[in-house]
């Protein structure tokens, strides 16, 4: 007989996600009706779209295809049941893609642009080939597997040859290094590497994003001939740098030619060579727009065991203990905003005010009180303070709430992400 709602509601709401057992044990027309029961629970109706994927009753494609078009209704809602009509056979299957289309260029609630796009390719609509290509070159996670994910559906659906002209190429090469955008030939880079082509000439792509991608790739790959990536060294030619990164991830040594390179490293002038080696050693490789001097800088770094942060806070407070500055308990920089995040710091509280200690090094960071000031210098803490706090750290790119982006070296050093 299968799950009555009562039972379907009981189900849902235990842990591990009932989906699969949904699929077995309720009939579709009781998921249909609990997905369009505006009075149901929205994570019931949710649940029970996942469970109709590809199994729409007939008689209620209709209904639920009104509910998928229904901007008043939550995206948790519409996302998996756009998949589930677009994955079920049927005459509603014309109505639906025609909407799709109609929804480019019209602004979408969270979440609902990239159920569009997904909806599309589950229904074979090639012209949804080029917004994909632009989804999968997303820095988000989630967003480019979706976008990958979709292009891989319209590949199964019509064919290689199909998908790269809806794409304006006549091969996989010619995609990865020759499409005349970034997107276009970061695409072709996973594809062609999925298809275990050699991406070694997009380490000399003139986009970052491309030629990190290329780096990556040939990183993982033990098998292929190195001979290319010495010789592209060796010549110094376009690339020479994301190669050279390449054969320090292969295991090649690769100091004696860094130095020989120069070596190749991103002037900030003012910043102390401390500085500079702990940022590093924190933040390379860096977020997918970091230039490769830094990579090669990282991989060039002497060995260290890295500071001691209980050493570092213990000196720390003894020093303005000793001064007379009355300092408080520590604090790491993750809690303070309540959420337990990341940070790269710990917070003193002291009379004068509060003290930041560098959890990277002996460096430290307060409202400039000349007696915090000697009682630090004292402990062997440097200060981060004026032009060498304000210094950009170019080229190196990092994740921060939402961007990627370069930052000053008191903003890496005091570092603090939800």
């Amino acid at each position: 007989m299968g799950l009555d709602r009562a039972a379907v509601r009981e189900l849902i709401d235990r842990p591990r996600g009932p989906v699969d057992r949904l699929r077995a044990e309720a009939l579709p027309g009781v998921l249909a009706g609990i997905v369009l029961d505006h009075r149901e629970q929205w994570w019931h109706r949710a649940a029970c779209a996942r469970a109709l994927d590809g199994h729409v009753p007939a008689e209620h494609a209709a209904e639920l295809l009104a509910v998928a078009e229904d901007g008043q209704v939550g995206s948790e809602i519409r996302r998996p049941l756009l998949d589930a009509l677009a994955t079920t056979p049927g005459p509603h299957r014309a109505g639906l893609l025609a909407w799709l289309r109609a929804q480019e260029g019209v602004k979408q609630p969270y979440g609902m642009a990239e159920g569009l796009l997904r909806a599309r390719a589950r229904l074979g609509d090639l012209d949804a080939a080029e917004p994909l290509v632009a989804l999968a070159a997303s820095p988000w996670t989630h967003l480019r597997e979706i976008g990958m994910a979709a292009i891989a559906t319209l590949e199964a659906t019509h064919g290689r040859a199909a998908l790269l002209a809806a794409l304006g190429a006549d091969s996989l090469d010619a995609l990865a290094f020759a499409a005349p955008d970034e997107a276009h030939r970061l695409l072709g880079v996973r594809l062609l590497d999925d298809d275990a082509g050699d991406v070694t000439p997009a380490l000399a792509d003139p986009s970052v994003i491309v030629a990190r991608e290329a780096y990556e790739r040939r990183a993982e790959d033990f098998v292929s001939d190195d001979g290319p990536l010495l010789d592209l060294v060796d010549r110094r030619g376009p690339g020479h740098l994301w190669a050279l990164a390449v054969l320090d991830a292969l295991g090649h040594p690769i100091r004696e030619t860094w130095e020989a390179l120069g070596p190749p490293l991103i002037v900030l002038p003012g910043v102390p060579a401390d500085v500079r080696q702990a940022i590093v050693r924190r933040y390379a490789p860096g977020e997918r727009q970091t230039d490769p001097r830094w990579l090669l800088e990282a991989a060039c770094l002497p060995p260290v065991s890295g500071p001691d942060e209980h050493e570092l806070l213990g000196r720390a407070v003894d020093a303005l203990a000793t001064a007379g500055l009355a300092p408080g308990t520590p604090e790491h920089a993750g809690n303070l905003g309540g959420s337990g995040g990341v940070g790269t710091y710990h917070s003193i509280p002291t009379r004068p005010g509060v003290v930041s200690v560098c959890d990277l090094g002996p460096f430290f960071a307060d409202r400039g009180d000349p007696d915090v000031l000697a009682a630090m210098t004292g402990a062997g803490f440097r200060p981060i303070a004026g032009e060498l706090a304000e210094t950009v750290v170019e080229g190196l790119y990092v994740y921060w709430f939402g961007d990627r982006k370069e930052m000053t070296v008191r903003e890496l050093l005091f570092y603090w992400q939800d």
